[in-house]
């Protein structure tokens, strides 16, 4: 008998023979077909485990023969910058290696062994503030380990028993990197997992130089090509949804910036408030919808107020004190069509944005007594933006035009 079955039987044995004679022990009982599961999970852990801690080059390798890896070195120069961002902060433990594939699709993944690749296209979607949060959200998935835990829910304990009971030393391993490096192709990681990759991607994102609005900007971007990737009635028991909705994900995120400024920054709709008084509705510019910008207005607004009030403890209080117990000094300047706060740089105008009225709208909201947009309110917003335009409503919109044409 070789040593791995060995284990799981010893194992199964110290369960069983505290209920059952030893001559019993030799019967497979679906108790003890169970008990082999339980140890047969156990083995694939450790194994799993192991895989995720010494075998990364092996993991490198399988994962870029399945996804092609892209030959561009200014992709790679890029994503390597911000990773070298990233791991600067302290807050990244595990060591990632990190490339680009050749897909178009708006994707990014970690698998065991600490691989994370990106699609081209998120590459190309993305700026860098949006790719920064993409990044250290996958870096999340390593650091508490989804992966294990995402190809030992893909294999499942029936096959592990098979496997016990059949006793080959090698098939384990075999299977577990099989299914590792198909597991970016089986998107079984759990909305809990997925909301924790959420906020703790945010706490590295806010630790570096990059626009804390990037988190929120770039689900929203997902959002407008893909809806809220959120399955209701009968397709949700035929496809399960693993991954939070698009939209509460985008006002999580945006909830997290708005604590950070103190909550004197806030997006509601594609409106950004400061103070809760409305100081820009940007316009679209290019692939950058009004909301999109949106974000990523107010996070460049929210790290001048950071700087004067620090992070509010809670969600729905707004600082008042700053953090040197003075008053509050404001100095908003224009460069053209730039805006800046304090020397923070805030946006840069375009076709339809009035620099001139949104630092007089900027001026009027610093002056006003701190406040804050109750989270009632902004979901309300939210909700009148997306009836209006929404994914569904612009999909709707366009089957029209489609029809008129």
């Amino acid at each position: 008998m070789n040593r791995w079955k060995k284990w799981l039987t010893t194992m199964v044995a110290g369960f069983t023979l505290c209920v059952a004679p030893v001559a019993a022990v030799s019967a497979a009982s679906a108790a003890q077909i169970l008990l082999y599961g339980a140890a047969s999970m156990a083995l694939a852990r450790q194994q799993l485990m192991k895989m995720d801690d010494q075998n990364q080059k092996q993991m490198l390798a399988s994962t870029q023969a399945k996804t092609g890896v892209l030959d561009n070195e200014a992709y790679s120069r890029r994503v390597e910058t911000i990773q070298r961002n990233l791991v600067a902060t302290g807050l990244v433990k595990r060591n990632y290696d990190v490339y680009v594939n050749p897909s178009k699709e708006l994707n990014a993944f970690e698998t065991v062994g600490g691989v994370i690749s990106i699609n081209r296209g998120m590459v190309d979607a993305l700026n860098d503030d949006e790719l920064a949060f993409t990044l250290s959200h996958e870096m999340q998935h390593g650091e508490k380990r989804h992966a294990v835990n995402g190809v030992l829910k893909s294999i499942g304990i029936a096959t592990l028993v098979d496997v016990a009971l059949g006793g080959n030393a090698n098939v384990l391993d075999i299977l577990l990197g099989s299914v590792a490096v198909n597991y970016i192709d089986n998107e079984v990681v759990t909305m809990d997992q997925e909301k924790q990759a959420d906020e703790t991607g945010f706490n590295i994102l806010k630790n570096t130089e990059y626009n804390v609005g990037g988190a929120a900007s770039s689900m929203q971007y997902v959002y407008e090509q893909y809806g809220d990737l959120w399955q209701e009635g009968f397709k949700r028991v035929i496809s399960p949804n693993n991954h939070p909705q698009m939209s509460s994900r985008i006002q999580k995120l945006a909830g997290r910036m708005s604590q950070w400024s103190g909550n004197h920054v806030q997006v509601g709709g594609n409106t950004v408030y400061v103070n809760a008084q409305p100081v820009v509705t940007p316009a679209a510019m290019g692939s950058y919808s009004s909301r999109r910008r949106a974000f990523l207005v107010a996070g460049n607004l929210a790290r001048s107020f950071h700087d004067v009030y620090g992070e509010a403890p809670k969600d729905n209080k707004v600082l008042t004190e700053t953090i040197n117990k003075k008053d509050p000094s404001w100095n908003i300047s224009t460069q053209g069509d730039e805006l800046y706060l304090n020397g923070q740089y805030i946006m840069t105008g375009t076709a339809g944005d009035s620099v001139t009225r949104i630092a007089s709208n900027l001026q009027r909201a610093v002056d006003s007594k701190s406040a804050m947009l109750s989270k009632g309110d902004i979901q309300q917003k939210d909700k009148e933006w997306t009836q209006k335009y929404g994914y569904k409503a612009t999909k709707e919109n366009q089957v029209k035009k489609d029809k008129d044409a």
